[in-house]
């Protein structure tokens, strides 16, 4: 390129300062005020230090000449820049990426050019590359070619650096508003937009550059909502202070939002306000939640108790059904045994009959001592499986766990059927439990039904219980409770359980029998009845070699709740003072006994088959000491019901129930009222006799005392 430069044969003169010609005519005149310009603006930046340099350049001979500081600026000898150098040997230090630029820049200028201007980077000689502006002008001869060329050149690194971090910031800007959710943006002093990122949008459905200059009247159809925004904004420059607050919106398709908006005034280096900035984000959607969440809390405590209510329903439902489901079980055998009993009964009834019509009344006795042994039995299985299906909330009580075993062993042995040997092994003293008796008496059952599936083949199980102090019982896994503790484990010789089965024993629904064959609830409501009891189990077993189910459960220290006492004979009376009896029973047979009983102690007694006539006779005019009902009447209405009517027209009438089903069923929940008492289904003459005088008596006595 130089030698193409060296071509144009043409003098000229390069002047050091930007084109003020307009492009027209060389005047001498122009001349001298441009040099005299040009010498103005040169001597104002060597004061301030920016120029860096000056050169000279024969175009003709393609000779450039510099001073000391352009030297220093392109990394060349002083000496040799002094002298003159071809520019090639020059423009070597210019950075390969800017040197194609300014080569071009040059030759338009040689062309057609006056002045030129440009940006380049060049190799200082401490081997940096630095920015510098080269400004020049070419003089020309009398035909118009170049002839020379002189410029000068300005320090421009620290400007450059500045751009760059600048359009660096910027860029950081543009990445993090695009970035932020929801709106940001900054306004001028008179409230025109200067940054506006996507989320402005929202607003009016249109790119961030068509916010930029505009103030919200220009492009909020709202100028209501317009002029509310800028009084705010216009309020924080005023204040010069930060505010967050709520504005509502409205957006183009017609909704209404509402921002939390956090805005703050815009400063300068010098701490003046210049405009405000800020940003909004669309907090409709956690405003309707927290509405929704004040009214949720409003009805909390009601949820709560519902909940609760609900949780306790689904917990007795799963208790009873388990019951239902170890009473389900029960069927076939204690089918068995009801009829090896009715077998008793009714052969000895037949053979007392046979036995009075032949005379041999000697063998009588032994008949019906016999039969009412039968009755005994049946009496005391029916209580047990009547007592075991009952619905009842839980209720622990100080209990004599050997003593609730040995009663539920004839049960539990005629439950798993005779091929199983039943073993009960109970360490004498005891210390006692605070326990529910149902829920402990369902747990043996069924630990007792699952040892008896375990073992399809016959085998044995054995109940053992003990006590035992901390360190006996202390299990690091299962976290049982320090203290002293009570243990009872059910110990079988069956197939046994491999770790994997023994590690889910306890998860509700879990079962290893066929489909039918259980529900997988036993263990769990074992599980949950420990636990609920301040206690724990835990499953000891491997396969072929049984498994061990042991319950601890904590000590109670209070004293065991005393017996009842057994009925005693009563005498009968003389005679009496008229006292009435009423016996409502639906039942003929029941009702005749009764009444011979009642009619041998010297009462006077009336009847009635239901309530709806032993309400009849309760509503008259006779005497009537004591009633005597049956709690399942026909008619619509049951012996209490009939009862609580009786109070009306007799308060404080003495009663005595007498029913076939388990007392907390007859109680339901409710308390008996004073002078009432329940006796259950079969009853001995005896025990009959002694709650009519007794329940008579302490009638006779209230009144004597409140005369």
């Amino acid at each position: 390129m130089t030698e193409a430069l060296r071509t144009r044969r043409s003098s000229g003169l390069i002047a050091m300062s930007n084109d003020v010609s307009g492009g027209r005519p060389f005047a001498p005149q122009l001349l001298r005020t441009s040099a005299q310009e040009a010498a103005e603006r040169l001597q104002l930046a060597l004061d301030s230090g920016a120029v860096v340099g000056t050169w000279v350049w024969d175009i003709v001979a393609d000779r450039l000449t510099g001073d000391e500081r352009f030297a220093r600026a392109f990394g060349l000898c002083p000496k040799m820049c002094a002298s003159g150098m071809p520019l090639k040997k020059v423009t070597v230090s210019i950075h390969p990426d800017d040197s194609v630029k300014v080569y071009k820049i040059i030759e338009d200028a040689l062309l057609s050019g006056v002045t030129y201007r440009y940006e380049y980077r060049v190799r200082h000689m401490d081997g940096d590359y630095r920015w510098v502006e080269a400004s020049g002008r070419i003089e020309r001869d009398i035909n118009g070619e170049p002839v020379r060329s002189l410029g000068i050149l300005l320090d421009i690194n620290s400007r450059r650096i500045a751009e760059v971090e600048r359009d660096r910031l910027n860029e950081l800007l543009r990445i993090f508003t695009a970035a932020v959710p929801g709106v940001v943006y900054a306004k001028d002093l008179e409230g025109r937009m200067l940054v506006a990122n996507r989320g402005t949008a929202q607003l009016i459905g249109k790119p961030p550059e068509f916010f930029i200059g505009k103030t919200d009247l220009d492009f909020l159809d709202d100028k209501d909502q317009a002029r509310i925004l800028m009084e705010t904004d216009r309020r924080i420059m005023q204040n010069n202070v930060s505010e967050q607050i709520e504005e509502r919106v409205n957006l183009p398709d017609g909704s209404a939002a509402i921002w939390l908006s956090t805005k703050a005034p815009m400063v300068d280096d010098n701490g003046k306000v210049i405009g405000v900035i800020g940003s909004s984000v669309d907090v409709t959607a956690r405003k309707k939640a927290e509405e929704a969440v004040r009214e949720l809390n409003q009805t909390l405590e009601q949820r709560i108790e519902q909940a609760v209510l609900e949780r306790e329903q689904v917990e007795d439902a799963l208790r009873q059904s388990q019951k239902m489901e170890a009473v389900g079980q029960l069927t076939g055998g204690i089918a068995h045994d009801f009829n090896n009993l009715l077998a008793g009964i009714s052969g000895s009834l037949e053979l007392i009959t046979k036995r009075l019509s032949q005379g041999r009344v000697g063998d009588v006795d032994r008949y019906v001592s016999v039969a009412q042994s039968a009755v005994r039995r049946a009496a005391s299985l029916t209580h047990r499986l009547l007592a075991f299906s009952r619905r009842q909330a839980l209720s622990p009580r100080v209990t004599d766990v050997n003593a609730l075993i040995g009663d539920m062993e004839e049960l539990i042995a005629r439950t798993v059927g005779p091929e199983i040997d039943i073993k009960v092994v109970a360490q004498p003293d005891l210390w006692p439990a605070l326990i529910d008796h149902a829920q402990l008496e369902s747990s043996l059952l069924n630990l007792c039904l699952n040892a008896r599936d375990a073992m399809p083949n016959g085998g044995r199980i054995i109940i053992e219980t003990a006590n035992a102090s901390l360190d006996e019982c202390v299990d690091p896994d299962h976290g049982v409770a320090a203290g002293e503790h009570l243990s009872i484990r059910v110990t079988d010789t069956g197939s046994g359980m491999s770790p994997e089965v023994v590690a889910k024993a306890y998860e509700p629904f879990f079962t290893t029998k066929p489909i039918g064959a259980g529900t997988g609830l036993g263990l769990s409501m074992v599980y949950g009845f420990v636990r609920q009891s301040g206690g724990q189990i835990k499953v000891e077993s491997a396969l072929g070699q049984g498994t061990s189910v042991v319950m601890h459960l904590p000590r109670h220290t209070s004293a065991l709740a005393p017996l009842d006492a057994a009925p005693q004979s009563v005498e009968e009376p003389a005679q009496r003072s008229g006292e009435t009896v009423l016996v409502v029973d639906d039942e003929p047979s029941v009702r005749m006994l009764v009444t011979e009983v009642i009619t041998g102690l010297g009462y006077t007694c009336l009847e009635a088959s239901d309530a709806q006539s032993g309400l009849q006779i309760l509503k008259s005019d006779a005497r009537i000491d004591l009633l005597i009902s049956d709690i399942g009447l026909p008619g619509g209405m049951n012996g209490r019901e009939m009862a609580d009517a009786a109070c009306e027209y007799r308060p404080g009438l003495p009663t005595l129930f007498i029913t076939g089903y388990a007392k907390t069923s007859v109680l339901d929940g409710c308390h008996l009222r004073p002078c009432t008492q329940v006796l259950t289904k079969p009853f001995g003459l005896d025990t009959l006799a002694g709650r009519v005088t007794g329940l008579i008596g302490a009638a006779d006595l209230m009144i004597r005392s409140a005369r």
